[in-house]
């Protein structure tokens, strides 16, 4: 008998609609407050919606359409905007501490 293979979870990007490992997505989440909040545990209370780390359309309608209707809720300009930069900043510091 070979080893024990475990469960990859998987989740599909509401963007691309690929399903993809739960790890090589970023989570965005709906609180049950109403704010639309980037998810770097992926264990935050709300409703959740997947979208591929590689996508960069942060400024297209799409994209934040898609994401509307995925979490179920209006997204403003400024909270789309400051999703965008938590995201960016996020892909960054990891980008950072990987070459030190």
């Amino acid at each position: 008998m070979g080893p024990e293979q475990r469960h990859i979870p998987t989740r599909t990007c509401v963007i691309c609609r690929n399903r993809r490992e739960k790890d090589v997505l970023f989570r965005i989440v709906r609180t049950p407050e109403g704010d639309i909040v980037f998810d770097k545990t992926g264990k935050l209370n709300g409703r959740g919606a997947y979208v591929c780390k590689d996508d960069d359309h942060w400024d297209d309608d799409v994209y934040r359409g898609k994401l509307q209707a995925a979490l179920k809720i209006e997204i403003d300009d400024l909270a789309f905007k400051l999703l965008g930069r938590s995201i960016v900043s996020d892909v960054t510091s990891r980008k950072l501490s990987e070459r030190n």
